[in-house]
């Protein structure tokens, strides 16, 4: 769909509206103001479409769906550091990479 600027369609009417105003004939003015009638077709149309258009709605996450992307981290087993699993040597000052 082409978008086209009221403020266009309002001059052009306003160029048709001139030349009838000029016209000579009754013809000619009946042409020029068919014409105008056919753009104020065309920005009313496009403004009852633009009131029916949806707006977009925000994306609706419920708790479950939440819960089976981003699991369950509170019942989760946390890792437990035992003293067991620490590498110990007799010359170390601490539990810290860098106690030396």
């Amino acid at each position: 769909m082409m978008n086209i600027h009221v403020s266009k369609l309002l001059q052009k009417m306003e160029e048709e509206l001139t030349k009838a105003k000029q016209s000579a004939s009754d013809k000619e003015i009946r042409e020029r103001l068919i014409v105008i009638q056919s753009l104020c077709d065309v920005i009313l149309d496009e403004q009852k479409n633009s009131l029916h258009i949806p707006s977009p709605q925000p994306n609706q996450i419920n708790p479950a769906e939440l819960q089976k992307m981003m699991g369950n981290f509170s019942s989760a087993p946390k890792p437990q550091q035992t003293s067991s699993n620490l590498y110990k040597e007799d010359d170390a000052n601490g539990d810290s990479l860098f106690d030396f």
